[in-house]
């Protein structure tokens, strides 16, 4: 327990979704004494996918863990997100989140992990599965754990998370080829979106309702740290004065005198974080979707959800030559000032919607989130550990 309070002590803001931990390490203080409210499952019945405590929160920043959550409810397992800064109880896109440990089936379960150092909790379970998902590059890391024993770092257990898993997956073709030597048998688990989520059209958001009509919005959201392109931002709203540029998510304090910096330009906003039911309307009112990332080896293994996301709501995307996004047709790349004002440029030429419907079905047929766990639900259902017989 020790480890994770540490790591989440040190962790970026952007990294840990901008949870502020509640006073002392209360959302650490995971209760497992006492009887589990749930009896152990019995071998053939129906198994539950629990996601153990993290600085996640279900309703904040939603990323790749809750998106498969959801998917794994929707394909008919008992889904538990355990979180004990809720306040109570509740479900929510068919996935109970509750408060305690004590609240989830204490044998017979899936857990799903993409932290290494909770490897700590698994004897908590009775013949527990692993899922290992493997997000980003464990690189992501390195700054947090600065001064850390090597013992209690992220790369000191994931060896053995690699080994104990029952299945493993990883996020993208760089991280697969990263982690292949480790074990032979990972599965490609692409990220993917919530078509009619972002498709669904919504009302402005009334802090972007009396923009300009004729200033075009080149739109950013998700976290800003250590990974953020302050530079070319910089340039590309310097040079382009009649464009606006928004950006929604939270700040990581590391990154709080470069944020402050690019506030000052005139034609940049900076919104802060909103919760994530609003982030359709907000990908919505954006002409364009930019992604600022800096390319090297912790983001070459990214794949921003946010680019499916711009193109699910018929937004153009503009990223810098990430691996990922250079694979994705329907998104133009560019290293440099000039290049990516080009580009813009080109996205915000398009008729508003020209072509989207087409890319929207194009989205839906790839990149669904339950087309995605398709295969590990078959790596699950092939080693008789599916989840009804």
């Amino acid at each position: 327990m020790s480890t994770l309070l540490a790591l989440w002590e040190k962790l970026p803001s952007g990294l840990r979704n901008s949870v502020k931990a509640l006073p002392g390490s209360e959302w650490l203080k995971v209760r497992v004494a006492g009887t589990p409210k749930h009896p152990p499952i019995a071998s053939g019945e129906r198994r539950a996918v629990v996601y153990l405590p993290t600085w996640a929160r279900w309703d904040v920043m939603r990323q790749r863990p809750q998106y498969l959550l959801a998917a794994f409810a929707a394909a008919g397992y008992d889904v538990y997100f355990v979180d004990p800064r809720e306040s109570k109880a509740r479900i929510q896109d068919g996935v109970r989140i509750v408060t305690s440990i004590r609240q989830v089936p204490a044998g017979g379960v899936i857990l799903y992990v993409h932290f290494a150092p909770l490897r700590h909790m698994f004897e908590r379970f009775n013949d527990a599965l692993v899922v290992y998902d493997l997000l980003d590059d464990l690189s992501i890391y390195d700054s947090s754990e600065e001064g850390l024993p090597k013992e209690r770092r992220v790369t000191a257990h994931h060896p053995h998370v690699m080994k104990e898993a029952t299945v493993v997956t990883v996020s993208n073709e760089v991280l697969l080829e990263r982690h292949q030597a480790e074990r032979d048998d990972l599965i490609l688990v692409p990220n993917g979106v919530d078509v009619a989520r972002f498709s669904r059209r919504e009302p402005r958001p009334v802090d972007l309702a009396e923009q300009d009509p004729d200033r075009p919005v080149i739109g950013y959201h998700g976290a800003i740290a250590e990974w953020f392109d302050f530079d070319l931002l910089t340039s590309v709203a310097t040079a382009r004065p009649d464009w606006d540029f928004v950006l929604v998510g939270p700040v990581d304090p590391a990154v709080a005198d470069q944020a402050a910096a690019l506030e000052r330009l005139p034609n940049v906003r900076l919104l802060g974080e909103r919760p994530s039911g609003e982030m359709p309307a907000y990908v919505q009112a954006f002409d364009v979707g930019a992604i600022w990332f800096q390319v090297n080896t912790m983001t070459e293994g990214v794949t921003p959800l946010k680019m499916y996301e711009f193109l699910a709501a018929g937004v153009p995307c503009v990223s810098t030559p990430l691996p990922a996004c250079v694979a994705e047709a329907a998104v133009a790349t560019a290293a440099d000032l000039d290049g990516f004002v080009d580009a813009l440029e080109e996205a915000l030429s398009q008729a508003p919607g020209e072509a989207s419907q087409s890319a929207q079905d194009e989205i839906a047929r790839l990149h669904s989130w339950e087309s995605h766990l398709q295969p590990v639900l078959d790596r699950l259902a092939a080693e008789g550990l599916d989840r009804s017989r």
